[in-house]
């Protein structure tokens, strides 16, 4: 797609949220969407010194974000610098984003991004970094954000239109292995925000009340199995919760990890977090239909770290995939069925018997570079053209798109449509028109290119008084149903009245 190519006859983009799921609109909502505050929050990051990867592995938003700052006031480059370098301490980079994708989505929108709720109700790792929101207003205003976030938001729109239908996916079969009946969650809400100017294949999990935030660097598949981890938790959180006191003896188990070596402290806190965790590890299991063998491989692990529900859940839910009840109704006699003297006795004959699980090395800071991706000169021609439109240097982007035609496909869609958007903003509405007709027959025309390339030659004809020629047009967007950018609802108001305030 041609980012922010929409010449003079465009609209204003405009956001849209690509994931729809299954459930009623009014009592839970399930977005994926790009997010202002976040790439806010990225780009001055960037600006403050946060990096973790070389240039070379840098998304293409992220290396613009940096660009877009170079010339930046000094003045706020230091204190930037100053606030991040100080809230660090001995801690590695890596360390420090969830920090402040803590805080960015606890903030409100820009331009203010004020904290949303009374500071001793923020989560602590954001309330240690709030005074960075004062820095975020000032650096929104003067890196001018809002008008780069124009540009290159159309790169989310596209990432999130090739994400979404894989996440769609797995929300609709978790559904259907819980047996969730729709519209059954109260007043809660999952945001799955795509952030590509963070590091690649970064997962941040935040949960606040009833909110729940996945963020997700770029990554070449979709981070399936940390976006169903969470949105397990949206779903059993307040169900294990409301359960958890019926367990008789919660507190013992627990208290059996309480200093035992190797395990994950985070397990030892709350007797509901440890069964909540062991109860969706279970279901992963379960759902991801693992073969025996590993599968208690895998159940012993998460026992020694601390999950000693993990091995009762695992059984129970055999039962529970053979029963018709859904989730909610099953659970609570799941939780009746623990027996405190049944998990004593497996602690004691299996516990010690399982060897500590090795960590996961962390990714080193500074990793090694991938290699140079095998040569594509349509692929860089293309780039080097949309980034001269984006940079309003249309002699540079005609070349390139014009030598894409003249070198290596004639019919390419892309440069067909790069050509059309110039001949749109010079004026020439003749040349305007060949070129989206072209790309309309163009078979390597992305969806979202065919449909605004009828909505844009319509819109020329009702320009020209032309106005049946130009319903017609709209007509094809509606029938061709891309909604890229609201696409649809542009065409159904060209069918409605003309374009512009008169033809000429």
């Amino acid at each position: 797609m041609i980012s922010g190519m929409l010449g003079r006859i465009a609209l204003v983009l405009f956001l849209v949220a690509s994931c729809v799921v299954p459930g009623s609109a009014q009592s839970r909502t399930i977005i994926f969407e790009p997010n202002l505050r976040l790439f806010t929050t990225m780009a001055a990051l960037n600006v403050a010194g946060f990096d973790v990867e070389y240039g070379s592995q840098y998304h293409p938003v992220r290396a613009a974000a940096r660009k877009y700052t170079e010339d930046l006031d000094p003045d706020l480059v230091a204190r930037l610098k100053a606030f991040y370098k100080g809230r660090k301490g001995n801690e590695t980079d890596e360390a420090q984003l969830s920090k402040y994708i803590s805080l960015a989505v606890t903030l409100t929108d820009a331009p203010n991004f004020r904290p949303a709720t009374r500071e001793e109700n923020m989560p602590p790792d954001a309330r240690s970094v709030l005074g960075f929101a004062d820095l975020l207003r000032e650096f929104y205003e003067k890196a001018h954000i809002s008008q780069y976030w124009t540009v290159i938001r159309l790169q989310y729109e596209r990432e999130i239109a090739r994400q979404a239908p894989v996440l769609r996916d797995l929300i609709v079969r978790t559904d259907a292995y819980l047996r969730v009946p729709l519209g059954n969650v109260v007043t809660r809400n999952l945001a799955v925000y795509l952030e590509l100017a963070a590091p690649t294949n970064t997962v941040n999990v935040r949960s606040y009340q009833d909110n729940y935030y996945v963020v997700l660097g770029d990554s070449t598949n979709p981070r399936v199995d940390d976006v169903r981890h969470a949105y397990l938790h949206f779903q059993l959180d307040s169900l294990v919760a409301l359960n958890a006191p019926k367990i008789a003896g919660g507190n013992n188990i627990l208290g059996l990890v309480s200093r035992a070596e190797g395990v994950d402290r985070a397990y030892t806190s709350e007797f509901h977090i440890m069964t909540t965790e062991s109860l969706i590890r279970a279901v992963e299991l379960r759902m991801d239909r693992v073969p025996a063998v590993r599968a208690r491989e895998n159940v012993d692990a998460y026992y020694r770290s601390g999950l000693l529900l993990t091995p009762y859940f695992y059984e129970a839910l055999q039962s529970f995939e053979q029963n018709e009840s859904g989730i909610r109704d099953y659970f609570p006699e799941m939780a009746k069925a623990i027996q405190l003297k049944t998990e004593q006795q497996r602690f004691q004959e299996t516990f010690s018997k399982i060897p500590i699980p090795q960590k996961t090395a962390s990714r080193p800071e500074v990793p090694q570079p991938p290699p140079a991706p095998p040569a594509n000169p349509t692929r860089d021609l293309l780039k080097e053209g949309e980034a001269a439109f984006n940079s309003g240097d249309h002699a540079k982007a005609k070349t390139a798109f014009e030598r894409v035609l003249s070198d290596f496909d004639r019919n390419n869609g892309a440069a067909l449509y790069g050509l059309a958007l110039i001949a749109s903003k010079q004026n020439d509405d003749e040349l305007a028109k060949q070129y989206f007709d072209r790309t309309i027959r163009s078979d390597s025309a992305e969806p979202s290119m065919r449909v605004w390339s009828y909505i844009f030659m319509a819109r020329i004809f009702d320009l020209e008084c032309t106005r049946e020629r130009a319903v017609e047009y709209y007509q094809q967007a509606v029938k061709l149903g891309d909604n890229t950018r609201n696409a649809q609802a542009a065409a159904r108001e060209g069918i409605q009245k003309p374009y512009g305030d008169g033809c000429r």
